[in-house]
């Protein structure tokens, strides 16, 4: 039998492993504050969330054959390691990119209901990937001029990165790395001070691809910020100094962990040769619960749906909670909001095919479009 230990953080993971898996198997839950190596002496399948660090004094005695890892990204995985020791692994690319554009979208809102941002300002995204896609499609749907910039791809609409940092908001999509040809540890450093005068900056890609340096000596830059230098112990000058900042949530939604768990549940089945046949990843539409008058009300007075951001996604909240822990709490804090951050939905989770009876000038193709983010 197929022995598989699970962060118990992963919502659904057995009905997602069952889903999928055609064979028995046995599952153990560890809280990740637990996990250590005598976890693993008979395990054959190791599924975490980017808050474990797996690598050779995790795994190395352990007869662990695969290791998946419900989240985008893999800075926590040593691939090396396991690519040495014929350990499979895998990830969940793209599982949360409608989240984290969820939080993007929710901080421009934040921005332009602070009068510090409007539609006719320019918005830079360095990073086309899974998010960064999503963003450049949803901003020019909304008419707000919108730029990318991504050394990997040739697009021909994709932009020089300084034609990125010209923009009055920039916001990063990367994966954070410091090898090959395009690293991107501290991609926005100390020597863009000029350039990010009076200009609003994003981070959801990882701490260290902003340095944390330049936040702190610019006096104009408004920050906002998901991630962090060495979390779950972020520095609290740095927390205090960001116009808004968050624990690292902007990826959890319902839907992204959800899809964190089936994507990683179905590579599991495939290396060990069961997956069931005829399985795919499925999403149904609900109906908005927060009043589609107050989305028509926003479009009108800002050319921008606040409230659909919003509703379930109040940054400055939890901006202010983050903020108001004090410094010798930070790391417990940190922690406690990410764990207990308040369930939501994504926002193209929601149909919204009846703002049309409430006001007909609305375009409903734009809200439409959101099915295929």
């Amino acid at each position: 039998m197929i022995k598989i230990v699970a962060d118990s953080q992963i919502p659904n993971i057995e009905g997602k492993l069952t889903e999928f898996f055609a064979d028995e198997y046995l599952l153990e839950y560890f809280e990740y504050v637990e996990l250590t190596s005598k976890y693993l002496r008979d395990v054959d399948a190791l599924l975490v969330r980017s808050t474990i660090k797996v690598d050779k004094e995790l795994c190395d005695h352990s007869p662990i054959k695969f290791v998946g890892s419900a989240t985008a990204g893999i800075d926590h995985l040593d691939t090396k390691y396991m690519n040495d020791r014929d350990i499979a692994w895998g990830h969940a690319p793209g599982c949360n990119a409608a989240s984290v554009t969820h939080y993007v979208m929710a901080a421009i809102g934040e921005l332009i209901q602070e009068g510090l941002f409007n539609h006719k300002k320019s918005v830079g995204i360095l990073g086309y990937g899974n998010i960064g896609k999503r963003l450049y499609q949803i901003l020019s749907a909304l008419n707000i001029p919108v730029y990318a910039h991504d050394p990997f791809l040739r697009y021909p609409f994709l932009v020089e990165i300084d034609k990125i940092l010209a923009c009055d908001l920039i916001t990063i999509h990367v994966p954070y790395s410091t090898e090959g040809s395009h690293p991107t540890r501290e991609l926005i450093n100390i020597s863009h001070a000029k350039d990010l005068k009076d200009k609003i900056l994003i981070n959801t890609s990882r701490g260290g691809v902003v340095s944390e340096a330049l936040v702190m000596e610019s006096q104009d830059l408004i920050y906002i910020a998901d991630v962090w230098l060495n979390e779950p112990a972020p520095s609290p000058a740095v927390i205090q100094k960001a116009f808004i900042a968050t624990p690292h949530i902007a990826g959890y939604s319902i839907e992204g962990k959800l899809n964190g768990a089936s994507m990683i549940a179905m590579e599991c089945a495939k290396v060990f040769k069961c997956i069931k046949e005829s399985n795919s990843l499925e999403s149904h539409s609900i109906e908005w619960p927060h009043g589609l008058e107050n989305i028509v009300r926003d479009m009108h007075a800002f050319g921008f749906p606040l409230a659909l951001f919003k509703s379930e996604l109040d940054l400055r909240s939890i901006s202010n909670t983050l903020k108001s822990i004090s410094a010798t709490n930070l790391h417990n804090g940190y922690i406690d909001l990410r764990v207990n951050h308040s369930p939501r939905h994504d926002f193209n989770t929601y149909s919204f095919k009846e703002i049309e009876d409430i006001d007909e000038s609305i375009n409903l193709a734009f809200f439409d479009s959101f099915k295929n983010l």
